[in-house]
């Protein structure tokens, strides 16, 4: 078992190679655990992979990911980013750092709205940079800003990552849910403070802003009534027990519609589009979920994740000191992969060793959400960093890295928060 154990290893660390020079991740894992099944496990265990395709996506709470992508989509065709983006103007626009504060809260609102961090950041960073464009902001913290309120759909929900880390850890996902929203709101509460405090220290970095009338305040504010809405019926009907998180995406798809119908903005073609978008990366997470179910059975038999845990267990330091080693590891892998990928890819080896330590799962999962949100903002390869850089039309990634690194710094503190008190993490869950 030892050799298996080592040659299982062997096998981890070609899978980490192939995928940083990018081979798809699904196909990497899915062959790397086939060959762990092929020439490590005896034959007769061949046959575990056929029902393991069928069973990894018969799970009831996994038809929710392709609703929630559908609804995002109709929001993103939609144009309601401009409702949230305009609704907010006015109102946040008086607090010191202007029309930044509104793209951190507007990425977050829209974050809940469709749950994808690349669609918040493409989304709002098209809209902010046409709005803020030669009015005076520093153009390195409105990318930065930009690139790091995009991550926020990563961690509020509806996250579509929580729905796959709840189907993969066996945990409520509307725990989870639940689980992201203060961690979300203190990742909001922080990012605003910063940007604060900067334009306080440094008033060249935002322009001084008219204060608008309360009439005009109050006009904006309508604009919010269609996507505050749709928040609060599909996260409503999930904690006041009305419907499942998988009903409560039928709710928001069905909202979405009719958000686009009273727009106007209803056609097939639109309808058709996000269904294409849905199907295209519900396919992609499809494969993934299975490439690392096969892989993660495979680990487990030969008893690798418990081999690591117990010689980690051994170690002469504290649980503590161990996830914050987890922390770096991951900050360190967020430079070479991308963030899903990531996540699918350390899952069968992580995870295990965090529940032996004693961790939670709840608390580990609120954990994965933010060294996924991480990951967007690392460079080289902060998919948030290029997308805000090709919105912009900036020549170099520079300007937007040079944004975004104040950001990433909050969100290594506030990670390191609750490594220290997870009940800050917990206490919402509990509660309800």
């Amino acid at each position: 078992m030892e050799v298996a154990t080592a040659i299982g290893l062997t096998l981890i660390g070609t899978l980490v190679i192939l995928t940083a020079s990018g081979l798809w991740i699904a196909l990497g894992l899915a062959g790397i655990g086939i060959v762990m099944f092929y020439f490590l496990l005896p034959p007769m265990m061949m046959r575990m992979i056929e029902p393991i395709l069928f069973n990894t996506v018969n799970d009831f709470i996994l038809a929710a990911i392709p609703l929630f992508i559908f609804m995002g989509s109709l929001l993103y065709k939609g144009d309601v980013a401009t409702k949230i983006y305009k609704g907010l103007g006015k109102l946040v626009s008086l607090l010191p750092g202007g029309l930044l504060q509104t793209n951190i809260i507007s990425c977050a609102i829209f974050g809940a709205c469709s749950g994808s961090s690349l669609a918040g950041a493409a989304t709002m960073g098209t809209l902010a940079v046409r709005e803020l464009s030669g009015q005076g902001y520093q153009r390195s913290t409105v990318l930065g800003s930009l690139a790091a309120g995009g991550t926020l759909a990563t961690m509020i929900p509806p996250s579509i990552l929580f729905i796959i880390y709840g189907s993969f850890a066996s945990e409520s996902v509307a725990k989870l849910f639940i689980a992201g929203i203060v961690p979300a709101l203190i990742l909001v509460g922080a990012f605003m403070v910063y940007i604060m405090v900067l334009a306080m220290l440094n008033p060249e970095v935002t322009p001084k802003q008219p204060r608008a009338s309360f009439w005009e305040i109050l006009t904006s504010l309508k604009m919010l009534f269609a996507p505050v809405g749709l928040i609060v019926a599909v996260l409503g009907s999930i904690y006041t027990g009305v419907a499942t998180p998988t009903e409560s995406a039928a709710v928001g798809s069905l909202g979405a519609l009719l958000i686009l119908a009273f727009d106007g903005k209803l056609k097939l073609s639109v309808v058709l589009e996000a269904a294409r978008m849905s199907a295209r990366t519900t396919c992609m997470i499809a494969l993934l979920m299975i490439g690392t179910k096969i892989i993660s059975v495979a680990l487990s038999v030969l008893r690798i994740p418990a081999t690591v845990s117990m010689w980690i267990g051994q170690l002469p330091v504290d649980p503590w000191m161990i996830a914050v080693m987890i922390v770096l590891f991951y900050i360190l892998l967020g430079m070479l992969i991308e963030g899903t990928s990531m996540f699918f890819l350390t899952f069968p080896v992580v995870f295990p060793l965090m529940m032996s330590l004693g961790y939670d799962p709840i608390w580990f999962g609120v954990m994965m959400a933010l060294f996924i949100e991480m990951s967007l903002i690392t460079p080289p390869i902060g998919l948030n960093l290029f997308i805000i850089q090709q919105v912009a039309g900036e020549r170099s990634l520079a300007p937007v890295i040079r944004g975004s690194f104040p950001f990433f710094l909050i969100m290594v503190s506030v990670t390191m928060l609750f490594i220290a008190f997870p009940e800050i993490v917990l206490w919402l869950p509990n509660k309800l």
